[in-house]
């Protein structure tokens, strides 16, 4: 009967098993709506792509998030970094991968919406392009490689093989999710400030701290602020503002940028978090993971 309805050809196993995903999610939302959540948030950062985790490290979160929020580094751009590299990853090879693993988030986490925001490895196309182009031409490259893989798209011109495809921008790719990039290093979700500062002091904490007074002195409202950057994980309170640094979502075993340099080490780690409806993060509904 459904099929005929339908116009489909399921068989029963994949019918119980698209109720079973309705069910989840329904018992989900009446659960979340008895906790005072409206809106369950994932922020993860500094996956360095082609450093980052698997996508199933987060499959406990599948259907039970609202916003998927990318807080920063998502790509590495080892190639036209600074740092010594014994290889290289190519720009393109980084940007397709990172575009497939975005689309793979998505579909693992379902989320109604992703929020995106740049961090400093992101910027390096800009960085670079500045170095070694003429500002003439500066005026037709992107200023991150996010831009190219959610809002632009992008072609990969392989000139070996005398080749050319298109990525479609996942604006258009992912329709049913909404996809947005503020082209900005942070972003404000209710009360909770999202950010992914250049700077970076070697204290615990104290980069959180400094974007906090940044953003106080800018005049913005907020009792939340979740730091990427750093890697490392830590949270404590000053006066109402709870502040969070949440780790990195690479492989630090791989992604080695501290070795011999006898600095504290990297820290894996994302957050999940609540808020209420008036956009503030409820205390026993946050989970800092690392």
């Amino acid at each position: 009967m459904l099929n005929l309805d339908n116009g489909n050809n399921f068989n029963e196993s994949t019918y119980r098993k698209k109720f079973a995903d309705f069910n989840r999610g329904r018992l989900y939302e009446r659960k979340k709506a008895s906790t005072g959540v409206v809106e369950r948030i994932l922020s993860i950062s500094d996956t360095h792509v082609p450093f980052q985790l698997p996508v199933s490290t987060y499959a406990s979160y599948a259907g039970k998030v609202d916003i998927l929020q990318l807080n920063g580094d998502i790509t590495d751009c080892q190639a036209i970094s600074k740092f010594p590299k014994a290889y290289r990853v190519s720009p393109m090879e980084e940007i397709i991968e990172a575009r497939q693993y975005i689309i793979d988030l998505i579909e693992l986490i379902k989320p109604k919406k992703v929020i995106t925001v740049y961090g400093n490895h992101d910027i390096r196309f800009q960085n670079y392009f500045s170095k070694n182009l003429d500002s003439d031409l500066l005026e037709l490259m992107p200023k991150t490689s996010l831009e190219l893989i959610l809002v632009d798209g992008f072609n990969h011109y392989d000139k070996r093989n005398h080749t050319k495809v298109w990525y479609e921008p996942l604006q258009k790719v992912l329709e049913d999710v909404e996809i947005e990039y503020n082209d900005n290093w942070f972003c404000q979700i209710g009360e909770s400030i999202f950010c992914h500062p250049l700077a970076f002091k070697s204290g615990n904490l104290k980069t959180a701290e400094d974007a906090m007074n940044y953003f106080r002195n800018e005049g913005y409202q907020f009792t939340s602020l979740i730091m990427a950057h750093t890697h490392r994980v830590g949270n404590f309170k000053i006066g109402n503002t709870m502040l969070y640094e949440q780790g990195c979502c690479c492989d630090v075993k791989k992604a080695n940028y501290t070795d011999g340099r006898l600095t504290k080490s990297q820290k894996e780690g994302f957050l999940f978090l609540g808020q209420d409806k008036d956009g503030k993060v409820i205390k026993d509904k946050q989970e800092c993971l690392n």
